[in-house]
């Protein structure tokens, strides 16, 4: 998951949260806020009830009728209930068609008043003690709050909409912010696609921060890395041109050299065979010296020059007589069968020289280690595609080698004396991954390997 995305997703959720919470909270204590106030109107109305009934005088009258009519809307829905209790107990001699449990009118008795809710009907009962009568008097007001339901849906309402509101300005603001907090780094991802090792000398310039905060800190760090880079890989590559040119020439006087004493002696002579392995040695030297040195360069410039329109089926035509010529006891067949009729399509822009060196490397390969079997090179095209195939049916590569055959100087368990350095399939694969081509190896141990190279048009 993206960072941006988390940003996003944590600053909303916790926001979100929040506004939940808090929109909870108010609806919560609102209804029983007004749930309280509604009691206390019940409990009023009980007791202007309950002393209109024990006193029953003018005065009481007449606030009684004032009360009703003040409170006429709000307790147009409900009744009063009166009861008379027997003066000393705290039970009810019989329970009305009410839904509150004996445990409702015990708890006014003894408390003086109790509340009960029923959906949306409350009841307060409030209890007298009733000295002009036998019995005191037990008078439970019931009431539905249409008033403060109708203010509780329309705050819930209100709350809701406004949640909602919230919630999509908080994501608003999560996808701002993060993209605010985000953009030195984007800026700086897109500078960083244009480094590669072919140009270390780039630097990232801090136009987004200030020097001394994070991302400036982490552009000084990354240019301060570069700079350190772009020494190492300049000491590296004077270090190989240097190498390989104090190598080549020693190299190069010795075969000459071991060339020109073939030349004068006899192959009958005892020393015949040993200047042949110094001659056979000093070229495998120097081809050895020359795959490293174009190993290197193609690892360290990343880019190809001097490309062309060639065609691919006349390139490995050649590659085909070279490797015949080199391995004069191994067939090598060239299937042409599956080539398009568009001789324009078999055109592909390439360096012709360095795919020759690539392609000669895995015929090489395929001639080295088949088994003097048979070859196959195969060519078609596959969409915007040409693809080549190299089939041998020789040793194969065992299945705990296979991911490593590209590292530098492995050489398969199964190779036994087979000379080889460990080069030519990684210098081939860096050739055809420059050109944008892509390089697929399968193989079975004893039964053969096939070498697939899929070349953009």
């Amino acid at each position: 998951m993206k960072i941006r995305t988390k940003i996003i997703i944590l600053f909303s959720t916790i926001s979100i949260v929040y506004i939940l919470a808090f929109a909870l909270y108010v609806s919560y204590f609102t209804r029983d806020s007004l749930q309280t106030k509604f009691y206390h109107r019940l409990e009023e109305n009980a007791t202007i009830v309950g002393n209109h009934i024990i006193k029953n005088d003018e005065y009481n009258n007449k606030v009684y009728y004032e009360v009703t009519r003040k409170y006429l809307r709000q307790l147009s829905e409900g009744k009063d209930y009166l009861l008379r209790i027997v003066k000393g107990r705290t039970d009810i001699r019989f329970q009305p068609h009410l839904p509150m449990p004996r445990s409702f009118y015990t708890e006014a008795i003894v408390n003086g008043k109790a509340q009960f809710l029923d959906g949306k009907t409350s009841y307060v009962a409030v209890f007298f003690v009733d000295s002009l009568h036998k019995e005191n008097l037990l008078v439970i007001s019931e009431g539905v709050d249409d008033y403060g339901h109708e203010e509780q849906r329309v705050l819930d309402n209100t709350v809701v909409s406004g949640g909602l509101l919230a919630i999509a300005l908080v994501i608003f603001l999560s996808f701002y912010f993060a993209n605010r907090l985000l953009a030195p780094i984007k800026a700086i991802n897109t500078e960083l696609t244009q480094v590669d090792i072919s140009n270390l000398d780039k630097r990232v310039k801090n136009t987004f921060t200030e020097e001394h905060d994070e991302i400036g800190t982490l552009i000084s760090n990354f240019n301060a890395m570069m700079r350190r880079l772009d020494i190492s890989v300049k000491s590296q590559q004077s270090f190989i041109g240097n190498a390989s040119h104090s190598l080549r020439t020693p190299l190069t006087i010795i075969g000459g050299e071991a060339e020109l004493a073939m030349q004068q002696l006899d192959a009958t002579h005892e020393a015949y065979y040993s200047v042949e392995a110094i001659s056979k040695h000093a070229s495998k030297m120097n081809l050895i010296i020359n795959n490293l040195l174009l190993l290197s360069r193609s690892g360290f410039e990343r880019k190809v020059e001097n490309k062309q329109h060639v065609r691919i089926d006349e390139l490995l035509y050649d590659v085909q007589k070279s490797e015949k010529h080199m391995n004069p006891n191994v067939d090598i067949f060239l299937d042409f069968s599956d080539i398009p009729e568009e001789s324009n399509d078999m055109n592909i822009f390439v360096n012709p020289d360095l795919f020759y060196i690539a392609f000669s490397n895995v015929v090489s390969n395929a001639c080295k280690y088949g088994n003097n079997k048979a070859v196959t090179i195969s060519l078609g095209c596959r969409l915007d595609h040409v693809v080549v195939k190299i089939t041998d049916q020789g040793i194969g590569i065992p299945h705990q080698d296979q991911p490593h055959i590209f590292d530098s100087f492995f050489r398969a368990s199964n190779v036994g004396s087979i000379y080889g350095n460990g080069l030519g399939l990684v210098l081939a694969k860096n050739i055809f991954e420059l050109h944008g081509a892509g390089l697929l190896v399968t193989s079975v141990e004893n039964r053969g390997t096939t070498v697939q190279i899929n070349i953009p048009q």
